[in-house]
């Protein structure tokens, strides 16, 4: 079912631990929203080009890249690929973004320049998804300026409840030194397996500690959704039928009505206020 056209809402997808997910559902998040009838954009901001390729570019195809478009290099209209498996729009990476915090360190508008660049293709877009690097790097720091609300993957595994408590005071730190105040739009559980051993305790332990924080949708482990990234294509395009088209679809409506539902509390003084204080444990 098609989903009403929405102001922009721009969703950094981070977290500082890789392999959890988090290209995998910027790529099918993305493409979810993009079936229900939203207009939607995938900006690649790590220099593994993993979203770029899981989207169907090949390295030969890369350039130009928001890496030229952050250096000055190249204009973000002419950076922007529109895709011919998913329809969603992509403005890729290259590996060039490895050299980000040297070439951006003594930039003057280092920590806004992303936000200034998204400012110019906004109004085309309804969903602007970014996909960081699993760092706290100068391009995370960008995304959270740039960002209206984060969304944070996080895989069930053994100590997952204290990473995303040491993720929560990484954030916290970078919006105190940014004088940012980007909300948390909710924690996603990824790679659900319930069959190995611990995974109910750890989904029990989270949903305990974040409560309504963390998204009922939750992202099974599925090897179609491998299959589809190496294919350069969302699970959608790829594996229609699959739980893992199943899940990332539930999840674009309840990220859709998410948004919806931050947009109307971020303006008001209440919100604003409580996001103010900020927190280092992301509830």
């Amino acid at each position: 079912m098609a989903l009403p056209q929405t102001a922009p809402t721009t969703l950094p997808i981070l977290n500082n631990k890789g392999g959890i997910g988090k290209t995998t559902t910027a790529v099918n998040l993305a493409a979810g929203l993009a079936r229900a009838g939203q207009t939607v954009l995938v900006v690649d901001l790590d220099s593994q080009v993993s979203a770029s390729l899981s989207l169907g570019l090949s390295r030969d195809q890369l350039s130009p890249s928001v890496a030229d478009v952050l250096f000055g290099d190249a204009n973000v209209e002419d950076a922007i690929r529109t895709l011919d498996a998913d329809p969603v729009d992509l403005l890729p990476a290259s590996l060039d973004l490895a050299n980000a915090d040297v070439s951006l360190f003594n930039a003057d508008d280092r920590h806004h320049r992303l936000a200034r660049l998204l400012d110019e293709v906004e109004p085309l877009y309804d969903f602007i998804f970014l996909d960081c690097p699993p760092s706290t790097s100068l391009l995370t720091l960008n995304a959270m300026v740039a960002g209206d609300a984060l969304l944070i993957p996080v895989s069930p595994a053994y100590l997952a409840l204290e990473g995303v408590v040491r993720l929560g005071e990484v954030i916290k730190q970078a919006r105190d030194s940014l004088n940012q105040t980007t909300p948390v739009l909710g924690l996603l559980l990824t790679m659900v397996d319930r069959e190995i051993e611990n995974t109910e305790a750890v989904i029990s332990q989270i949903r305990t500690y974040y409560g309504e924080k963390v998204f009922s949708t939750e992202i099974r482990h599925d090897d179609s959704l491998v299959r589809a990234a190496e294919q350069g294509r969302s699970i959608f395009a790829q594996s229609p039928a699959s739980p893992g088209a199943d899940d990332y679809a539930a999840l674009a409506s309840e990220v859709y009505e998410r948004a919806q539902q931050h947009r109307v509390s971020s303006s008001s003084p209440a919100a604003s206020s409580q996001h103010e204080r900020g927190t280092t444990d992301l509830r």
